[in-house]
């Protein structure tokens, strides 16, 4: 049950994001890019989609999610507050039990930042997961936004980076575009 899944999905980064950071000053080591401001990924993922119109077929809409990345930095940076990231919730992160979200494994990339990059996972989801997920979380449109920015820009520096080397991977930063591209055409 797709849609039951992104609930509890949500509600468990929900309760990540919930735990107290306390003082960041002794966190410092604790941050990462995933946790910071789209701005600062624009050079290198710059690069990335100009990797991408050459390695790609047409139909996969890089001019398309082009535009959305940039919308997405016309957007004001994120408000909201450094929470506790996963900071990789793909979903070989994601266990299931008894056909129900069970748990987030593989903590290595544990950070604290804006919890926007948080939630790109979903576009490697189902739509249905996607769509239980939006309405739980409690996220503002601007955050889903950006969310879908880092979707983008993890997908498209994955494709360009791991083509030749990991095309699994690139396999599955393709079917995330596509997930990113079907939603923007039905939201």
């Amino acid at each position: 049950d797709w849609s039951t899944f992104g609930t509890d999905l949500a509600r468990s980064v929900r309760q990540l994001h919930e735990i107290d950071v306390q003082d960041l000053n002794g966190l410092a080591d604790l941050t990462w890019y995933r946790g910071g401001s789209l701005q600062d990924c624009v050079d290198w993922v710059s690069m990335a989609f100009e990797r991408c119109y050459g390695l790609v077929d047409e139909s996969v809409g890089i001019p398309a999610l082009e535009h959305l990345w940039r919308d997405a930095l016309s957007l004001p940076g994120s408000s909201a507050p450094a929470v506790w990231l996963h900071g990789d919730l793909k979903p070989s992160n994601l266990l299931v039990r008894d056909g129900r979200f069970h748990a987030m494994i593989d903590f290595g990339c544990l950070s604290v930042g804006y919890p926007d990059a948080e939630h790109a996972t979903v576009w490697d989801l189902p739509s249905a997961a996607r769509e239980s997920y939006w309405h739980d979380s409690e996220i503002t449109e601007p955050t889903w936004l950006h969310a879908r920015a880092w979707a983008i820009l993890v997908a498209v520096s994955g494709i360009s980076y791991y083509w030749e080397t990991f095309p699994e991977f690139a396999a599955e930063c393709l079917a995330r575009l596509d997930h990113v591209m079907s939603d923007a055409l039905t939201r």
